[in-house]
């Protein structure tokens, strides 16, 4: 079978384009052919459509790309022209970038569509369900205006709540996707109340690349570990208060993003000398990382969907602290499988922190049982398999419809 997996932001070393390599790795390993197709940040790069964050303006003019990517779409078209027909094109995060104009080219030159839905931006326009004072479903399922909100994205939030608008009543998704693959039960429900039919839902866990844990490398008594974007949804600042509450902690900070700078100059403020930032880590040194670390720390302020580190730390068997959101509760039953703590909220995490550190053997339990249910849930032969099963369901879709 020959598959083509499409994703914004293929040339970025994102959880999403962990979790889309992964997959191909899988694929190519049981003989599947696997092309790929994304933005790209290189000028020279003139066959591939260039990367813009259409978000990153108010501009009106903006809004038209925002909704049709006409270069996208042409250029999808001749690349698809050059190589071996596409069985099976697998879509990941087109939304405002390459947007859902690169759909109705897939399906003209013959391949069925499945979609991975990563993030709730069929749902939600400001994508995390998150506004400044703490998670918000105002929006959801089709109360959009509340985007435009001073308390949300105010008039920025405008133009994405007109795209999301526009491509829901279009139906330029449910038109052309044949199966949307959800990553959990509460992203199904989130997809099906905005107008996904449940027959084209399937829950299926993220394959995740499991770090290679150095044997040699020793865990510290008191090490707390971040490791992901620098942005606000993703909440490190929250690390930083950790570090302020417990002192003789060990805080390390492995990432970059748009607050790094400004995370650093507060540690330097407060003279957080245990605090460290490592910027963003190759494959290797986030193994070495997990495996000095006491507990990983996902402080999340949204609510994730299935993030990556959480996923990487519990198969390594280490701890993870996260917020007590319902998307996580399948994978992070309170003192089980992990802790949870109030989100958002730094003396929790902290009250949390210290009763991981007080007790070990308790902890210990807790990394068993997390490695358990991670290689369990997130088998890459079930998974792989699970997968290839949804492919042929939708050629089959698809060859009725031809």
């Amino acid at each position: 079978m020959h598959i083509l997996h499409v994703e914004k932001m293929l040339f970025s070393p994102s959880g999403v384009t962990s979790t889309v390599c992964a997959l191909a790795a899988w694929q190519r390993a049981r003989g599947h052919r696997v092309s790929m197709f994304g933005c790209t940040r290189d000028p020279e790069q003139a066959d591939r459509p260039a990367f813009r964050d259409f978000t990153a303006t108010r501009n009106p003019l903006a809004l038209w790309p925002m909704i049709h990517n006409a270069r996208a779409a042409a250029l999808l078209d001749s690349f698809l022209g050059r190589i071996e027909r596409v069985d099976v094109a697998h879509v990941h995060n087109l939304y405002h970038h390459l947007t859902p104009s690169v759909l109705p080219v897939l399906a003209r030159h013959r391949a069925a569509i499945v979609m991975t839905v990563h993030d709730y931006r069929l749902a939600c326009p400001a994508k995390h369900f998150l506004r400044p004072d703490g998670v918000c479903m105002r929006c959801w399922p089709h109360a959009l205006v509340h985007a435009a909100s001073p308390r949300c994205l105010g008039p920025g939030g405008v133009a994405l709540a007109i795209e999301t608008l526009v491509q829901r009543f279009f139906r330029r998704y449910v038109r052309w996707v044949e199966k949307f693959l959800c990553p959990s039960a509460f992203m199904a429900e989130v997809m099906h109340a905005v107008g996904v039919p449940r027959g084209r839902l399937a829950v299926v866990p993220n394959l995740i690349e499991r770090p290679e844990l150095a044997s040699g490398e020793r865990r510290r008594a008191k090490r707390f570990v971040y490791a992901g974007r620098l942005t606000a949804e993703k909440g490190p600042d929250l690390m930083l208060e950790l570090a302020e509450r417990l002192p003789a902690a060990e805080v390390v900070i492995a990432g970059d993003g748009r607050l790094r700078e400004q995370l650093e100059a507060r540690a330097r403020r407060r003279g957080l000398t245990h605090v460290t930032f490592l910027g963003a880590l190759e494959r290797a040194a986030l193994a070495r990382l997990y495996a000095s670390a006491t507990a990983v720390v996902v402080p999340s302020r949204c609510m994730e969907n299935s993030p990556q580190t959480m996923l990487e730390a519990m198969a390594c068997g280490r701890v993870v602290i996260v917020p007590d959101h319902p998307t996580l509760r399948q994978w992070v039953t309170d003192g089980r499988t992990g802790r949870v703590f109030a989100p958002g909220n730094s003396e929790s995490l902290a009250a949390v922190a210290e009763q991981v550190l007080a007790d070990r053997r308790r902890r210990q339990d807790m990394e068993r049982r997390a490695m358990e249910l991670v290689n369990r849930r997130h088998d890459a032969e079930a998974i792989g398999t699970r997968t290839d099963e949804l492919y042929e369901e939708a050629r089959r879709r698809c060859a009725l419809r031809w």
